[in-house]
């Protein structure tokens, strides 16, 4: 298996918080357009119906880009792959959608996995969140 160098990683899963943050939609798509030039996939755990990961990257910064913040609690890399846990504060309330986030990358390639849990008590209407639209997940103890 053909590895990717782990700066590039590093320099992906990093400069993906940084471009959300700043509002820079440009950046952000080039960053995925340069490790995923032929397959971009990206998964939302628990939901039944996927769709293209162009399609959801553009959909989740367009409607969503202005309503979150990103805090990163811990990234992990190993070889070609990446597993991070993020915060998204929702931005005006005290309200935090936690993510468990797991990266593929390949030649070309990138496969995403998002692990969503539900808010405690969602000030929000988390139907509006395509990861959202499946049963609720729930936190094994």
């Amino acid at each position: 298996m053909h590895q990717i160098p782990s700066e590039q990683i590093k320099r992906f899963m990093s400069g993906q918080v940084r471009c959300w943050n700043n509002h820079d939609k440009a950046g952000l798509l080039a960053l995925y357009r340069e490790v995923a030039p032929d397959l971009l996939d990206i998964e939302y755990v628990g939901r039944a119906q996927q769709a293209d990961g162009w399609l959801v990257i553009e959909e989740m910064y367009d409607k969503h880009n202005h309503q979150f913040r990103l805090e990163v609690v811990s990234t992990i890399i190993n070889g070609n792959e990446a597993a991070v846990h993020h915060r998204n504060c929702i931005v005006g309330t005290n309200q935090v959608i936690e993510s468990i986030e797991t990266y593929r990358f390949g030649l070309g390639s990138l496969h995403v996995r998002y692990f969503l849990k539900h808010p405690e008590d969602a000030a929000v209407n988390l139907e509006q969140f395509r990861g959202f639209a499946a049963t609720p997940s729930k936190e094994v103890p």
